[in-house]
Formats: structure tokens, C-alpha cells, sequence
């Protein structure tokens, strides 16, 4: 198992799948294109520095008075879902496409009811045939890059960031609490992991248990494998009816970060690229995905970011006129504590992946030698020892 790839080529043309139907993509080019009349050719590649790959694919196209241009956009199917990087984590496609095709809408509406014009995701075209693939645009040719660097997002990236994150829940508590039998359509947020997910996450956590002495963590080995045995038996189904619950994301991490720059270097607008593993639950599970793998600073601003992120969350709760308790930032702060093990599973199974180089094959080993992963992971367990987050009960 120790051979086991997780991490693929930046991008990697390939083939036109079979499974792609050009119908559809000629469809789509006339929603974009008044003037279309045909496909000349298609070229397709994976993007596989996304947290969960998508196809790329590149449309020449005829226009009126015989011009071509080209058009790509981003395509998701249950053909993706098994390509490329892979994560911890549960989800499928068709809770992705309800969420594009269902949830975004209404919740961007319900900022445009109250004057504001906000974005969650890429745009998706939509088709009135029943499809068996997401059409998205291509964003990543129009100012947007993926927010995952090695050295992490600065303050003023960090809080455009979290505040598109605070509006997103915001949003989905409304939409709950306007749609309350509509939860039922989405998966709630479980300990529980079964089949393929839990096989990735017990090798995950032997290799980041043999990486303690080579990253100079030795002293942890003990306590590392201790927490690591309790989490496996004690964290099941979650007790959530005192949290503050909303639609997470599910797979909040910096590589599902698509960030537009201004030309001073400050992020103007993000995006989220992947709703594959969207759930009903705690708004911390979110935060520890996202402030324990995208900031520059992780430690030393936690709780900078925690309250910067309460503050634009009850901003847009009041925007948007929501009738439920609104949560405190003290009930933030104990929810952070109760979930603590959240953080440490982040930081040990999805962080050495998310700063892995996505430019070269990498071995599973490889990813927890990196020699960033090994600097980070230092910092990391005794910040979250102290804090209790890596505390048996």
C-alpha cells in the first residue's frame, strides 16, 4: 500500500472521453454563443490541482461570418469522481449536482433579495435535458487561480476568504430555516467512515504516525498513536443539536479555492470549485478545513480569523434577516473545543496532502516528507495539544 498514488500532474491532457456527449457541449456553446453553428474540435484535460478533478475541455468553435474562437469549460461527472487526487473524505456526485443545480441558485437569490449580488461557484449552465454532467464555466482562464500555495494565503487573502465563507453559511441557514424539509435532501456530517474513505484514512494515519521521526516529532509518537486508536473507536454519530448548523462545504481546504487578484495582489472574489462532499452540520467542521490548511500563519491568527469570521457571519445573518439564535463567538469557541479532533485530522491526514507539489508524481510517503508539511506539523501538535483539541476524554 505504500506505493499508492495520490497525487497526479497539474494537468493532463488527454483523450475525448467517450462518455462526453457532444450534443450536450454544442447545448451549452449556444447558451454562451448567440451566433454558433458548430464544433470544429475538442481537446480535453484533467485539472487535478482542484481538490476533486474535473475535465477541462476546449471547444474551437464556428461562429457567424465563418469566425472561430475558442470556449472551454469545466465538466464534472460520476466519471471524475474516481480520477486523480484523493482525500478522506465522503461524498458523491449527485449530492454535488444537487447543490449546482439546486442549493447555489437559491442562495445567491436570496442575497439578490436584498440587493446584494454575490457568488459561490463557478457558473452552470444549465441544460433542459436531464444530464449526467456538470457544465461549468471555466474560471480558471478568466482571473481565478487556485488559492493553494506553499506558503500559504496572507491576512488580507484570508479574510476576503472567510468572509465569502460567512456569507455562504449564512445563506444556508436561511435557506433551511425557509426550507426546513430540505435537509432531508442532503447527507448529515458523521464520524462514521466506511468502505474506500476508511481504508485512505487508516493508511493516512499509519504514515503520518511513521513521519513523527524523520520531521523531528518523535515525542509525539506515544500520545499520536493513543489519540489516534480513541478516534477510531469513540467518534461515531455526533451530537449536533447545540451547534450552530448550516450547509458545510465539506471539503474546505485551499485547493478548492479559486481566488480572483486585483492588480495590487489582493484577492477580490473567491469561489469554491467543489460541493461533492456538501453535509448538514457544525460551521467549525468548515472552519478547521479552511484555517488549517490555507493561511500563511495558522497558528498564531486562529483565533483572529475565528473572530473575523463570526463577525461577517452574523453581519450576513442580520443582512439577510434570519429569525434563528444566532451563534455567539463564545459558542464558536466551544465548538471548537468539542470537535477539536476535526483539527487534528485535518492537519495530519488532509494537510500533507493539500502542500504536497502538484507538479510531479508523489508516493503516499513522500507526501509526509515534505519538507513544508514537516516545518508546519512541529508548529501544529503542540498548538493543538494546548489548546485541547488532541485531548482524550
Amino acid at each position: 500500500m505504500s506505493s499508492q498514488i495520490l497525487v497526479t500532474q497539474l494537468s493532463q491532457e488527454v483523450s475525448v472521453p467517450a462518455w462526453l456527449d457532444q450534443q450536450e457541449l454544442e447545448r451549452v456553446a449556444r447558451q454562451e454563443i448567440p451566433d454558433f453553428r458548430k464544433i470544429e474540435s475538442t481537446r480535453c484535460k484533467w485539472e487535478v490541482q482542484l481538490s476533486h478533478p474535473a475535465l477541462c475541455v476546449q471547444l474551437q468553435v464556428l461562429i457567424g461570418d465563418n469566425k472561430k474562437r475558442l470556449v472551454r469549460y469545466l465538466l464534472k461527472s460520476p466519471e471524475s469522481v474516481s480520477s486523480g487526487l484523493k482525500l478522506p473524505i465522503q461524498g458523491d456526485f449527485s449530492v454535488e449536482r444537487y447543490m449546482y443545480e439546486t442549493v447555489l441558485p437559491a442562495l445567491e437569490q436570496l442575497y439578490k433579495d436584498v440587493d446584494k449580488v454575490i457568488h459561490f461557484s463557478p457558473i452552470s449552465y444549465q441544460l433542459k435535458q436531464k444530464s449526467n454532467c456538470l457544465y461549468l464555466d471555466y474560471v480558471l482562464a478568466k482571473g481565478y487561480s487556485v488559492g493553494n500555495t506553499r506558503k500559504g494565503l496572507n491576512v488580507t487573502a484570508m479574510e476576503a476568504v472567510l468572509s465569502k465563507l460567512a456569507a455562504y453559511h449564512a445563506a444556508t441557514a436561511c435557506y433551511i430555516e425557509r426550507n426546513s424539509g430540505k435537509i432531508r435532501e442532503l447527507p448529515k456530517l458523521s464520524g462514521n467512515r466506511v468502505g474506500a474513505v476508511a481504508e485512505l484514512k487508516s493508511l493516512l494515519q499509519m504514515k503520518f504516525h511513521e513521519s513523527l521521526r524523520s520531521n523531528d516529532a518523535r515525542e509525539y509518537e506515544d500520545k499520536v498513536k493513543s489519540f489516534q486508536k480513541y478516534l477510531n473507536a469513540h467518534v461515531g454519530v455526533l451530537d449536533v443539536k447545540n451547534s450552530f448548523n448550516v450547509i458545510l462545504n465539506g471539503s474546505c481546504w485551499s485547493n478548492n479555492l479559486l481566488n480572483q487578484v486585483d492588480a495590487f495582489g489582493n484577492v477580490k472574489d473567491s469561489l469554491f470549485s467543489d460541493f461533492h462532499a456538501a453535509k448538514y452540520g457544525p460551521v467549525v467542521y468548515d472552519l478547521f478545513s479552511l484555517l488549517l490548511t490555507a493561511p500563511a500563519e495558522k497558528t498564531r491568527r486562529f483565533d483572529g480569523y475565528v473572530k473575523y469570521y463570526h463577525d461577517q457571519l452574523v453581519s450576513n445573518l442580520n443582512l439577510l434577516k434570519f429569525r434563528g439564535r444566532k451563534p455567539s463567538l463564545t459558542d464558536l469557541q466551544c465548538d471548537l473545543l468539542k470537535y477539536g479532533h476535526w483539527g487534528f485530522e485535518v492537519a495530519t491526514e488532509v494537510l500533507p496532502v493539500v502542500l504536497s507539489a502538484f507538479d510531479t508524481n508523489e508516493d503516499i510517503d513522500e507526501l509526509f516528507r515534505n519538507p513544508v508539511f514537516g516545518e508546519q506539523v512541529r508548529e501544529l501538535l503542540p498548538w493543538l495539544e494546548n489548546r485541547g483539541y488532541f485531548e482524550e476524554d
